[in-house]
């Protein structure tokens, strides 16, 4: 059985600017084979950020969505018409909808074209990126709303010693900088809204 010393975490941390997208692609491959059980979004908490969304909402694009699992509840309502999860490894999916599609991603998703949405959602993906990164994302976002999840304190903190691939220097008090900087406001726990009403 695997345990969390099969990875050098700090060393990966310590490389990580360093990391091209095809490392950090065979990086999380590795992760992949090695921790499987990689479902963490709140599906409860998920839900009632979407029922304070006050429009229909058709099209959510989800970065980091693992094996599908959030996306295979979501789908069941009748205001979510498709859903996109991107992630930088394709593993076995849990989300059988029609309306459902899994797109590997061959580079990061902030270096792709804008990303044209109702909604966006990460859940337990942004404590694996750096803060510039999330800054890029966020300003690549042309979305309504966004939903964030991930296991973060106020303030910043000091990943080293952590076994798994944390990384982001900030806590939500950073996260709420970089969501106002690009126009959102938070409306609810996790949920941000666009402060423009249209979204180009």
């Amino acid at each position: 059985m695997s345990t969390a010393v099969d990875l050098d975490w700090d060393g990966w941390r310590a490389g990580y600017d360093e990391m091209t997208f095809g490392e950090m692609r065979d990086f999380y491959r590795e992760v992949a084979a090695l921790y499987p059980l990689q479902e963490s979004a709140n599906v409860c908490m998920a839900q009632e950020a979407f029922n304070l969304i006050d429009f229909p909402y058709k099209h959510v694009v989800e970065l980091g969505g693992w094996n599908g699992r959030l996306a295979a509840t979501m789908l069941q309502r009748n205001d979510v018409m498709f859903w996109e999860n991107y992630d930088i490894v394709k593993v076995p999916q849990a989300c059988a909808n029609v309306s459902y599609r899994l797109r590997v991603l061959d580079d990061y998703l902030w270096n792709k074209p804008p990303v044209h949405a109702d909604v966006f959602v990460a859940c337990h993906t942004i404590e694996h990126i750096k803060a510039r990164e999330l800054n890029a994302l966020i300003g690549n976002l042309r979305t309504r709303w966004v939903y964030l999840e991930a296991p973060l304190e106020y303030g910043p903190r000091d990943w080293t010693g952590y076994a798994g691939s944390h990384i982001l220097e900030v806590g939500w008090e950073g996260v709420s900088a970089i969501m106002l900087y690009h126009g959102y406001r938070p409306i609810a726990e996790n949920l941000w809204e666009r402060q423009e009403r249209r979204v180009t």
